[in-house]
């Protein structure tokens, strides 16, 4: 049921080919892209294609079926144990995911070993407080089902071991805000390397 979700959202993006919510996300930032690059929650690349992200690996439950480049799809359920990689990656993305799982910081974990040394890990997520009352809906545009504060995200993630840098803060995005919450980030993660 999750995998068939999560497909007709990726379908839909496909068949609208349009990449106009990543221009209004991210028009104001430029990410430091190097290679190689994975991109979890990915699902058809359409983030990739808007940064002109010709060579990833793309690591989701679904999306393969309506990729938008050549990407290397990597077909997994994330809130579990990652698969094996024969590389660490310098660039990892994970944008509007976190907040769709429910133990994150375990994915985090995980991204903390894939990561390079001097790697960069990019997350973007909102961080408001978790409306209950829509929690159980059945609705593919409200589905999360974690939140935090943004003081919470920035502790999370230094216990995790990463370097907390916020990179971008937003208020609602015009003509979306029937579904994305009022707050959002884009934070910047690098390991820290002495413990």
């Amino acid at each position: 049921m999750k995998e068939n979700i999560v497909e007709e959202w990726w379908k839909n993006e496909a068949e609208q080919n349009d990449l106009s919510w990543y221009r209004r996300a991210y028009r104001n930032y430029k990410f430091n892209i190097r290679f190689p690059v994975l991109d979890i929650g990915g699902g058809s690349g359409g983030f990739l294609k808007y940064h002109s992200i010709q060579d990833a690996d793309i690591l989701d439950i679904g999306g393969k079926e309506s990729l938008k480049g050549n990407y290397n799809f990597i077909k997994a359920d994330i809130t579990k144990k990652l698969p094996n990689f024969d590389k660490k990656f310098k660039t990892i993305f994970i944008m509007e995911t976190l907040e769709h799982i429910k133990n994150p910081l375990y994915l985090m974990a995980q991204v903390y070993d894939l990561l390079e040394d001097e790697g960069i890990c990019y997350i973007s997520i909102p961080y408001t407080k978790l409306d209950y009352a829509r929690k159980n809906q059945k609705n593919i545009y409200n589905c999360h089902v974690c939140r935090w504060t943004e003081k919470e995200i920035l502790n999370q993630m230094r216990k995790v071991g990463f370097i907390p840098q916020i990179v971008q803060k937003k208020r609602r995005f015009k003509n979306t805000a029937f579904w994305l919450p009022p707050c959002w980030l884009v934070l910047e993660l690098r390991k820290r390397l002495s413990h």
